[in-house]
C-alpha cells in the first residue's frame, strides 16, 4: 500500500500552520515594542503533529535530517528544519508523478517491503 497523499499532506499542512511565526496582539490598554514571535500553536498541540509529520518526512524526504539545513534559524523557531522539510515533501507528494514523466523516471513505485518473502528473494540481487 502506497502513502495516502491526502492525508500526508493535510497533516504537512496542519503542521506548518502550528508552527507558523507571528506576533501576539498587545494585551489591551498596554504597548509593548518587541521582535518576539510565537508559534501559533501550543508546544504540546506542535510535538503531538510532528509524530506524524517526522514519519511523512522518513517516507517523501529520507535524508531530510542531514540534506535539510536551517542552522542559522533555529535561534527564532526550534522547528524551522522541520517546517522546510515539509514544505518540500509536501511539494514532492503534489509533483512527484509530473517530475517523473518529464525526467523520464516513470516506473512504477513500489517498496520491496510489500513484496512476498519469496518474490523479494529472487529480486533481491537485481
Amino acid at each position: 500500500m502506497g502513502i495516502d497523499i491526502e492525508w500526508a499532506r493535510a497533516e504537512l499542512a496542519n503542521f506548518l500552520k502550528l508552527t507558523e511565526l507571528y506576533r501576539p496582539p498587545n494585551p489591551p490598554g498596554v504597548s509593548v515594542v518587541t521582535s518576539r514571535r510565537s508559534n501559533r500553536g501550543s508546544q504540546d498541540e506542535i510535538i503531538a503533529s510532528a509524530h506524524a509529520v517526522e514519519q511523512i518526512l522518513d517516507r517523501v524526504l529520507p535524508d531530510w535530517k542531514t540534506s535539510v539545513n536551517a542552522a542559522g534559524n533555529t535561534r527564532v523557531n526550534r522547528w524551522s528544519q522541520h517546517r522546510e522539510a515539509a514544505q518540500r515533501a509536501d511539494a514532492a507528494l503534489v509533483r512527484d508523478a509530473e517530475i517523473r514523466e518529464h525526467l523520464g523516471d516513470n516506473a512504477p513505485q513500489f517498496s520491496a517491503g510489500t513484496m512476498h518473502p519469496w518474490v523479494w528473494e529472487g529480486a533481491r540481487p537485481l
